[in-house]
């Protein structure tokens, strides 16, 4: 025959088995709550298992975040901007075209190759007056045939060129004008008294008519 028990006694039992239950699930959900301590809403209860289920959302937005990935970049940007910076600098000062009193000699020649939109003085002294125009235009130190005494200043050469021209159309001696413009273009060597040795030849070489380059250099009607 089976037994009855008494209603009180089952409702007890059921009680107990819920509250059984219930602390059961609040032990591992306290553990889970431990690993995600610092997710934002478990900050604001006093019970880890009640922060725990939206708590692991917030923690896995957290590790993925984009703070690092913008750190990153800051990096970069710090380094380019301190790559950038170290390209400046002060160029060199103006060195200006030694003289024949110095000792410097300039060794580096350059060679008498043509050059387009060059101008027709200099371009038929590098084909006709080859050894001339290398001397007056060499570096390493560059020669004050070539190179003024600041920086974009027209050397001997191109003073005295300059020179003839302007004053070509009143004068009445070729000869006459050429030697005027050499006495006013010794420019920084004026302590020697007179114009460069590779300056007087390249002049020389251009106003010979037997070399061809008088009508582009010196012309003179």
């Amino acid at each position: 025959m089976q037994k009855m028990f008494p209603y009180s006694v089952l409702k007890w039992t059921l009680l107990l088995g819920v509250a059984s239950s219930l602390a059961t699930a609040c032990v591992v959900t306290s553990g889970d709550g431990t690993d995600i301590s610092f997710g934002g809403e478990g900050n604001n209860t006093t019970d880890g298992g009640e922060a725990s289920g939206g708590s692991t959302s917030t923690a896995g937005k957290g590790g993925s975040g984009g703070s690092t990935s913008t750190a990153g970049k800051g990096g970069s940007g710090t380094a380019g901007t301190t790559a950038a910076g170290g390209e400046g600098g002060t160029p060199a000062a103006y060195e200006p075209g030694v003289c024949d009193s110095d000792t410097a000699v300039p060794s580096m020649k350059p060679e008498c190759k043509a050059a387009a939109g060059g101008n027709a003085c200099d371009e038929c002294l590098k084909a006709k007056c080859c050894n001339e125009w290398q001397e007056c235009n060499a570096t390493e130190p560059r020669s004050a045939c070539s190179a003024g005494a600041k920086a974009g200043d027209a050397g001997q050469f191109e003073c005295i060129h300059k020179c003839f021209l302007d004053g070509a159309m009143n004068a009445t001696n070729a000869d006459d004008l050429l030697a005027d413009c050499a006495g006013q273009c010794t420019l920084q060597c004026d302590a020697d008294g007179a114009i460069l040795n590779a300056t007087s030849d390249l002049v020389g070489c251009a106003n010979d008519p037997d070399m061809g380059c008088q009508a582009e250099c010196f012309p003179f009607n």
